[in-house]
């Protein structure tokens, strides 16, 4: 039996516009990973997210529906050869994706426990009104939005005491944001008052000690959600492989014989100079190496011509009215077909002393990871294809994974050449790789926050900053694991089969979307 392919659009098409339609920002934004990015076709139907329990009960109804559709046009193992291969994917990430919605509105449901969840919608929501070209979207937008704040605040239940902290001091960086939109957008007032009674809620909250989920749910996220398809045992040796490796690595490299690597590595890391800023700052730093790393992938014919123009990449300052949601540099492109440009974003980029950063001498490494051949070549390529169930699809471990890998390719390619760029690999490597330690240390119940911080100081960052990335980690199970593994992933897909040829094999990976990697496996 063939898969119908149309079926599988069809039923592709009805699970996006339900979930489109009932959740416009979180589908529309790349800050909620288990979402399809997905836009309704009537999209001023819903302004805000709506996470009310008739809300949700039907959803996931609907959502259920559609997957024994699925089940129904998925052909038996004596079928699947005589199936189209590139339908057959299309429908088993169609479902996978789709399930895992369904788990995660059942069973994780994380607007009951996390403040932040609702401030963080509210912040891309008026983000993305901000950035309409209908100038009448922001003051409709900011109009609904206190009601969406009394919603939030009445679906609170049970919040771990740290999630609760957390969302406390999102409460004061999203009041800051709004007072900033006051002047041009008068309705924020009534917003504000609301934003304070959500504050009262989150104080008032019944709270518990505990965040962490039932354990077999934990497995499931990373195992499945993720999509790592292994267990949490078979992630922690691998992320000891990674971070034993990369210890032997940065070892050889600073020719260090002492047992004291942590010190001789910072000291390695201190010689490496700062990027030379002009009048334009780091702006000006960042967009002449995002335009050498086109250059240089467009001449190893990485990208083409086509879709360099088609989709241009520009680099810009974190804006005001972003900041309560980007805390650090990065990429960000909008849902469309087709793609038409993507933003790659400094923090604190008008700031003379964020040059002087230590972590500024990755710049290179960081704009390749980002923009060329990184994150928005991939997402230009997805965003281009004529499949649409794969347009929409973003998986953490293939997105971060091959924003990893893409560092190493400009390594492979003769674009990092330095012993000084060795380092910075290797150190950038070890450094996911005890995140991912620490992740999964602080989901177990394996780790504390004083551990975990302890964990990532040794790595080299300052203790006040390790305290505050390990409080942020414990909102999003697994998600730290997704760089590591999902480097580890494409290196092992290209030592099997790109070593011969990088730019056939870079071409057949971006050309397919973000599929699992048994099915790359496939196409490889």
């Amino acid at each position: 039996m063939l898969i119908d392919r149309l079926s599988v659009e069809n039923t592709g098409a009805k699970i996006f516009e339900t979930v489109a339609g009932n959740f416009p920002l979180a589908s529309a934004s790349d800050e909620f990973y288990f979402f399809p990015q997905v836009q309704s076709n009537r999209p001023k139907r819903k302004r805000w997210d709506s996470f009310t329990e008739d809300t949700i009960s039907d959803v996931i109804k609907k959502l259920a529906v559609n997957v024994r559709k699925l089940d129904i046009l998925t052909p038996k193992d004596s079928e699947s050869e005589l199936t189209d291969l590139e339908t057959r994917i299309d429908l088993s990430l169609l479902k996978r994706i789709t399930r895992t919605l369904i788990e995660q509105l059942t069973e994780v449901r994380a607007w009951e426990t996390q403040p932040t969840w609702h401030l963080t919608i509210a912040c891309v929501g008026m983000a993305q009104a901000m950035g309409s070209r209908d100038p009448a979207a922001k003051h409709e937008q900011a109009k609904e939005l206190p009601v969406f704040f009394d919603q939030a605040g009445l679906a609170l239940r049970q919040v771990p005491v740290l999630f609760r902290e957390l969302g406390l001091e999102m409460v004061a960086a999203t009041r800051e944001y709004l007072v900033l939109l006051e002047q041009r957008v008068p309705e924020v007032k009534a917003a504000l008052v609301a934003l304070d009674r959500f504050e009262e809620k989150v104080r008032q909250v019944t709270t518990r000690s505990n965040f962490l989920l039932p354990a077999e749910l934990l497995e499931r996220i990373v195992r499945f959600h993720l999509n790592c398809n292994a267990s949490l045992q078979d992630m922690n040796q691998e992320l000891d492989q990674e971070i034993q490796e990369m210890q032997v690595t940065i070892k050889d490299l600073i020719g260090s014989s002492t047992s004291d690597l942590c010190r001789c590595r910072s000291k390695a890391f201190d010689k490496i100079p700062l990027p030379e800023a002009d009048s334009n700052g780091l702006l000006g730093v960042y967009r002449k190496e995002v335009r050498r790393l086109a250059e240089h992938c467009l001449a190893n014919e990485l990208v083409s011509r086509d879709i360099y123009h088609a989709c241009p990449v520009r680099v810009e300052p974190v804006p005001s009215f972003l900041s309560a949601i980007r805390t650090a540099s990065s990429y960000s492109i909008s849902p469309r077909y087709p793609p038409t440009g993507g933003v790659f974003y400094i923090i604190n980029a008008n700031d003379p002393a964020e040059a002087r950063k230590g972590y500024q001498r990755e710049y290179r490494i960081l704009s390749a990871h980002e923009t060329y051949p990184g994150h928005h070549l991939l997402d230009s390529l997805r965003w281009s294809l004529k499949r649409p169930i794969r347009r929409g699809i973003e998986q953490p471990l293939y997105y971060e994974g091959w924003a990893c890998f893409a560092e190493e390719i400009m390594h492979q390619t003769g674009y990092f050449t330095t012993s000084s760029d060795r380092l910075l690999l290797a150190r950038r490597r070890l450094w996911r790789a005890i995140r991912g330690k620490v992740d999964l240390g602080l989901q177990t119940g394996a780790m504390d926050l004083k551990m975990a911080a302890s964990y990532l100081s040794k790595a080299g960052i300052r203790i006040k900053d390790a305290i505050s990335a390990a409080r942020k980690y414990t909102l999003n199970p697994g998600y730290q694991l997704c760089y590591t593994i999902g480097l580890r992933r494409f290196l092992d897909l290209f030592q099997r089969y790109g070593q011969q040829n990088l730019k056939d094999f870079v071409a057949v990976v971006l050309s397919q979307g973000e599929i699992d990697f048994q099915d790359l496996n496939l196409i490889l």
